[in-house]
């Protein structure tokens, strides 16, 4: 009889341990909840300078670029790079000036490069905490992807 109620009481508990973990239905867990805010991104992940590549194919036939862009943690980002359009530089580095744009950032780390009419011509993803951004053109009838790597600025 002692063993039946010692079964009784460690199964009811451990039902009881089990309960009281598992979320109930559309409410989400204090640990699930806690661990997504920790992960989460927003505009502010994005923030210093970024070395990045691009490469693909457009319309006038391949694409390579290389650049630095610098995102200010709000939203507004610029960029200088050189790009080769078919064998022939079209953008330098050097000599062109930087260009202007917004970005948007949700939670989950995905995002969005934006033209100044706020029309999308990117989508990205963000890792690692903000240090790299996976990019994909949406241009016309681009192929073109993108890698940003952190070099300096912001939180790391």
């Amino acid at each position: 009889m002692k063993r039946m109620t010692i079964r009784v009481v460690l199964i009811g508990s451990l039902a009881g341990l089990l309960l009281a973990m598992s979320p109930s239905q559309g409410r989400q867990s204090y640990l699930v909840a806690r661990v997504h805010a920790q992960e989460g991104c927003s505009v502010a992940t994005l923030q210093g300078a970024y070395g990045f590549y691009r490469t693909g194919t457009t319309s006038t036939g391949p694409l390579a670029a290389v650049g630095i862009a610098t995102f200010d943690g709000t939203g507004s980002t610029t960029a200088r790079q050189t790009i080769r359009k078919n064998g022939v530089t079209t953008t330098d580095l050097f000599t062109d000036p930087p260009l202007v744009g917004l970005y948007q950032v949700d939670t989950d780390c995905t995002g969005k490069f934006l033209n100044p009419d706020g029309s999308v011509f990117a989508h990205i993803v963000i890792v690692g905490g903000g240090r790299q951004i996976f990019g994909l053109s949406l241009n016309g009838t681009n192929t073109v992807t993108g890698v940003w790597q952190k070099i300096s600025g912001g939180q790391q």
